[in-house]
């Protein structure tokens, strides 16, 4: 029996060392001393986290003599945590490359007691500041510092001896520590402090990078992206087993006797800066890393230039490397589990799956050769249930939400969709999605989709339903105002059910971004799922986009506005050829001019129709739903000023023709009255076709600089739209002076046209005035035209006169307009004609009584 235990043992100990061999060695070197600040390495290295990736990993203790980038770039260590002075090591030509931060905010403060008068950076000056030499350039406590606009020649440094009594005995004034760590030792003695926090002041910088020599990365790049996963593993495991982490630093990795609960205090403490503004773990965004090197830069810290690329390492930018093409050779179909209810994911009787989701999913396996599973869910608990089970490997999800992370990798987001919101049918369109405060809105239960819509619009009074039918079913009966969804999602549940009930009143503007959420232990689909969606560029995904919500807006298109607009054209066609007719009676002289016009003016209403339609097509990618309000309302606006031009002229034309025709009948037409007649009808044509040709000028603006009168660009956009101010008894008091410049007359006109139809909208809807009028002055001062245009309305709300220019802001009701016309006015002026235009309430008096009203200016240059 003895023997064969002996032999057991033999054998036992032969596979150890067999299998320890086929373990790859490499050496973490810490910044220093153990604590929980290096909690996720201990915990990779304890569960086996290394192990499982075929690593052997000795994890080095901090020494004071001990430069931890050197020993990188000297390659006696294979990695190290540094922090942000990481980058001035890489100007100093380090062969480093860094592969993650750990933490998106650096624990790093300064400190002083409460009882010090030290309350502010201010307070500073000549006082002794105890650092460590990396603390006193590190950037973030010196941009703090320089922020203050504190001299630093007037301030004394210290060197660190790290014992926190120092600053308990007076010895320093201030002192630099951890957040994780001092002000809990603080606190236990009963003492207040100060904290002085660098994020506070705008400066969240990145602290704990893990990185390694480059030569790694060319020679062993698997080797890198597993350490580099096992590692974010077991951090993820150490934040969300704090009390584990700790004991196990506290029996194991102790050499400061560090008590059990400042080591549970430090850990909460890291978790939220480790995850600080939702990031995700380990993320290092390149605008923030360029922005600390441009700190180090202004402060003449960096030696050298470096590029930000070569800092970085993104394995999500290679290719794939050799295990993840193991991974997608030894790996069956990936499944693929979906909330219908949340993206555009059709499917017919074959069972075959289309939409955003399913093409997005094809160019994933184009780039990647994996093969996916859809697995359609009947809503979202069953769809997180299926990850739970197993039974998934991915799912979609609208939101990295905070409830789902801890179970889930998210990877880069994939694409972006665009929201909006269904109402009833008679709902005017909403253009400002606040105005849905304190009403009903309801969204499909996904923990995510609500997460989004909390965080971007927190008013919203959300009621979830269990699918979009359900939530427009209560929408059409009123017990709900409005139901949020993907536009795909709401416009093929409405053309399918509630056609004749609903419609879509608004869009967010906000867009749905969707991301891929991986179980936790998938580490190698995870980079591969990112490196797929990395090699898609923008063009292939706004085409996915265009393909299937392209669609769903022609199918919405409002026809009804644009039936009126034909009946109108066809209406006139019908009069004029009628008037036409009773022409050719008279005299077939006339036949071949009033044949001209009529051919003319029929080509002129297709011109029309044609060009509004182009103006639609052109703009709907900008704003599909807002832009065709906007348009549908120009449109309708120019075809009341075609009617009120033409209404008197067609009567001179009518009334003529008909004494003609009586005369005739009754055998006493004289050749004197029908010269008459005739010269009239001609001149009352000529003005027909001089109005056509003014409407078609201004609609069709000219982009081109040209040299005009201003006088006589006004007197001519007052003759178009005047008859509609006469309506309303609106008075115009002019001043008007004839300048001339180089500019853009049709923009130019446009703005005028934009301010005037302000102030009568204003007018019109004041009922307690007696008298209306603007008041239009323009003159010339230094070489600025400057035009300046109020009204006696009333003025504008204080609290919104502010907003008057933003796109899409009015103060009409919602079926008056959308509130584009005066943001671009503002375009025009600012961005084409390079002047300025302002608006504010001004008080006056006019014939011996006191007004107050809308104050526009405007002021260009007098050559562009």
């Amino acid at each position: 029996m003895n023997l064969q235990k002996i032999f057991y043992l033999i054998v036992f100990l032969l596979s150890i060392n067999l299998y320890a061999k086929d373990l790859e060695k490499v050496s973490l070197q810490l910044s220093w001393f153990n604590q929980f600040q290096f909690a996720g390495y201990y915990i990779a290295k304890e569960k086996g986290f290394y192990q499982d990736v075929g690593l052997d990993v000795e994890i080095r203790n901090f020494d004071f003599n001990i430069n931890v980038p050197n020993e990188v770039d000297s390659k006696k260590a294979t990695f190290g945590v540094g922090r942000e002075t990481l980058l001035l090591e890489k100007s100093n030509n380090k062969n480093i490359i860094a592969l993650y931060a750990i933490f998106q905010a650096s624990p790093l403060i300064l400190l002083s007691l409460d009882n010090t008068g030290i309350n502010s950076i201010s307070d500073f000056n000549n006082k002794k500041i105890m650092t460590t030499i990396d603390d006193s350039s590190e950037v973030s406590l010196k941009a703090m510092i320089s922020s203050q606009n504190i001299d630093f020649n007037r301030l004394n440094f210290l060197k660190h001896t790290h014992d926190i009594m120092d600053l308990v005995n007076k010895n320093t004034d201030v002192i630099s520590a951890y957040i994780s760590k001092t002000p809990y030792e603080l606190q236990k003695m009963g003492i207040g402090y100060n904290v002085f926090y660098p994020k506070d002041y705008g400066f969240d910088m990145y602290s704990d990078f893990l990185f390694t020599n480059t030569d790694e990365i060319k020679n062993n790049e698997q080797r890198v992206i597993d350490f580099k996963n096992a590692s974010l593993r077991g951090w993820e495991y150490a934040f969300s087993h704090i009390h584990e982490a700790a004991n196990l630093i506290y029996k194991k990795y102790n050499e400061q006797n560090i008590p059990l609960d400042a080591l549970i205090y430090e850990g909460r403490e890291l978790k939220k800066l480790a995850y600080y503004m939702n990031s995700n773990l380990g993320e290092i965004k390149k605008e923030k890393v360029q922005r600390i090197f441009d700190l180090y830069n202004v402060m003449g810290l960096a030696k050298n230039p470096i590029l930000i690329d070569d800092f970085i390492y993104d394995d999500n930018y290679t290719l794939f490397t050799k295990g993840e093409k193991n991974y997608i050779k030894n790996r069956s179909a990936i499944n693929v589990c979906i909330n219908p209810s949340l993206i555009s994911l059709n499917h017919n009787s074959n069972k075959e799956y289309t939409g955003i989701l399913k093409d997005f999913l094809d160019l994933v396996r184009k780039n990647s050769n994996l093969e996916f599973n859809l697995i359609t869910k009947k809503n979202w608990k069953e769809t997180i249930e299926s990850i739970s089970s197993n039974e998934c490997d991915i799912i979609s999800t609208a939101s990295t939400s905070l409830k789902i992370k801890n179970r889930l990798n998210f990877t880069r987001r994939y694409i972006d969709i665009p929201l909006v919101f269904a109402t009833k049918d008679k709902v005017s369109f909403i253009d400002n999605i606040s105005s849905l405060k304190n009403k009903k809105i309801g969204v499909v239960k996904d923990i995510t989709f609500i997460d989004f819509l909390k965080k971007h619009y927190p008013y919203l009074d959300i009621v979830e339903v269990n699918n979009i039918n359900e939530g427009l079913k209560k929408v059409s009966r009123n017990e709900l105002f409005a139901q949020i969804d993907t536009i795909t999602a709401i416009s093929n549940e409405i053309q399918e059910n509630f056609l004749t009930e609903l419609k879509i009143s608004g869009k967010l503007k906000e867009n749905l971004p969707l991301y891929f959420a991986v179980r936790k232990d998938d580490n190698f689909l995870l980079n591969i799922l990112n490196k797929s969606i990395n090699s898609i560029d923008d063009f292939a995904k706004q085409k996915i986009v265009n393909k299937w919500i392209s669609i769903e807006f022609k199918n919405n298109f409002d026809y009804s506005l644009l039936w009126k607009i034909l009946l109108f054209f066809v209406t006139i066609l019908i009069i004029l050829l009628y008037r036409q007719r009773l022409l050719n009676k008279v005299n077939s002289v006339l036949k071949d001019k009033v044949d001209e016009k009529t051919i003319e003016l029929k080509r002129l209403n297709e011109s029309l129709e044609k060009r509004v339609e182009e103006e639609v097509q052109n703009n709907r990618e900008k704003d599909r739903l807002l832009s065709q309000q906007v348009k549908m309302a120009a449109m309708g606006e120019m075809l009341e000023n075609i009617a009120h031009q033409w209404r008197q002229p067609l009567s001179i034309i009518s009334t003529t023709s008909s004494g003609i025709v009586m005369q005739k009948k009754a055998e006493i037409l004289k050749d004197e009255f029908l010269i008459k007649s005739m010269d009239t009808i001609n001149d009352t044509a000529q003005y027909l076709s001089k109005t056509i040709e003014d409407f078609k000028n201004f609609y069709e603006p000219n982009k081109n600089i040209v040299k005009f009168n201003i006088k006589t660009v006004y007197t001519k956009t007052l003759d178009i739209i005047n008859s509609k101010y006469k309506n309303l008894n609106i008075k115009f008091i002019e001043n008007i002076e004839s300048i001339d410049l180089l500019g853009l007359d049709s923009e130019l006109i446009q703005v005028i046209i934009n301010i005037l139809n302000n102030s009568k909208d204003a007018l019109e809807t004041n009922n307690n005035l007696d008298e209306r009028y603007i008041f239009v002055d323009i003159y010339k001062k230094e070489d600025f035209l400057i035009i300046s245009i109020k009204d006696n309305a009333g003025g504008i709300d204080e609290s919104i006169i502010d907003r008057i220019f933003e796109p899409y802001f009015t103060t009409k009701h919602k079926s008056q307009g959308t509130g584009i016309g005066l943001y671009m006015s503002q375009e025009i002026i600012t961005k084409h004609m390079y002047g300025e235009i302002t608006i504010k309430n001004k008080h006056f008096t006019y014939n011996n009584k006191s007004y107050i009203g809308a104050w526009f200016t405007v002021k260009v240059p007098l050559k562009l």
